[in-house]
């Protein structure tokens, strides 16, 4: 039985970043979407089914000696707002079952199957804090934030049960605040504006923001949240009760990207609508977040600032992805 990785949700934002950086490895991938891929990697199988389809998940332990399981499949956070029943089986149960999956996979070889769990500033709340820390006050005011801290907790539980066998998983999580990527525009998240901006700036699109225009979250490059996912799971042990990790390079809010875009595009234009929803939900996110635990746990390195993110990572990389058309 060969060893391998399995990645879930493959196709999202997050996901298709990472499968291009573990494609590098000489090790079986196993890719599980709902959705079939448009890029193909020569060592990557590619499954087309549901983190919910028992059996597959089932075949696939069986089959494989999976020893990392990067687990990115999940409804976001307007969409799980809208649909919160599949919500609760795509983000909770589908969770708890690959989760369970792997520990009984790892008890069975007798080893630790490491898994990563991306996680998000939605499980903060009620109120908009200031240099949140990961221990802060927790009480997500969404679905979507609810289901994260759920599998953040189930997670948690899962680790300490296998330290206790001895066998199981070497659960990892990181707490991600809004992502800005040059490749592709999101959907369905309340940080979305960022990216969508930044994609209408170069694209020469008026833009309309859903949010208030001082309304400051935490944000990180999609380059620099891979390299964290990667850097968190090299490590081969993270000595921590604490399991889920706060991430960012800077904060910022509607106004400043604007600025930051109209250094570059200076015809760019932003006119404002705001939503109620996802206003409401952007006021019970940190305003920016303590990544102190993180530093000292695994040496995560928070050193950027809004004008590097964006003149030397964001504007030359959407110049060069565009320019592939």
């Amino acid at each position: 039985m060969d060893n391998a990785i399995l990645i879930t949700g493959f196709n999202g934002e997050i996901g298709r970043q990472t499968l291009l950086s573990l494609s590098k490895k000489e090790i079986p991938i196993i890719a599980l979407d709902i959705n079939e891929s448009d890029i193909k990697y020569n060592n990557v199988v590619y499954i087309k089914d549901s983190i919910l389809n028992q059996s597959v998940i089932t075949s696939i332990f069986n089959d494989y000696n999976i020893i990392e399981v990067y687990h990115f499949a999940a409804l976001l956070s307007q969409s799980a707002n809208n649909n919160p029943e599949l919500a609760h089986e795509v983000n909770e149960e589908g969770s708890q079952l690959i989760i369970n999956s792997a520990m009984s996979h790892g008890i069975k070889n007798e080893s630790f199957i490491k898994i990563f769990f991306p996680s998000s500033i939605a499980v903060y709340g009620p109120r908009k804090l200031k240099n949140a820390k990961e221990l802060d006050i927790i009480k997500p005011q969404t679905i979507y934030g609810c289901n994260k801290l759920a599998i953040e907790q189930f997670g948690t539980q899962r680790h300490e049960e296998s330290i206790e066998l001895g066998f199981g998983i070497d659960f990892r999580c990181l707490r991600f605040p809004g992502i800005i990527s040059p490749y592709t525009i999101p959907s369905g998240g309340t940080t979305d504006f960022a990216p969508q901006m930044l994609h209408a700036a170069y694209n020469n699109e008026r833009y309309t923001c859903k949010v208030d225009s001082a309304t400051t979250l935490p944000f990180l490059g999609i380059k620099n949240a891979v390299e964290a996912i990667l850097q968190i799971m090299v490590i081969p042990n993270i000595d921590s009760k604490l399991r889920a990790f706060n991430v960012q390079e800077t904060n910022l809010n509607p106004k400043e990207i604007i600025a930051e875009l109209q250094k570059e595009f200076p015809k760019f234009i932003v006119d404002y609508d705001i939503d109620s929803k996802f206003q409401s939900i952007a006021d019970t996110w940190p305003e920016n977040l303590n990544c102190d635990e993180a530093t000292k746990k695994w040496n995560f390195v928070n050193n950027q600032n809004k004008n590097i993110i964006f003149e030397e990572y964001l504007i030359p990389e959407i110049k060069k992805h565009y320019g592939k058309h």
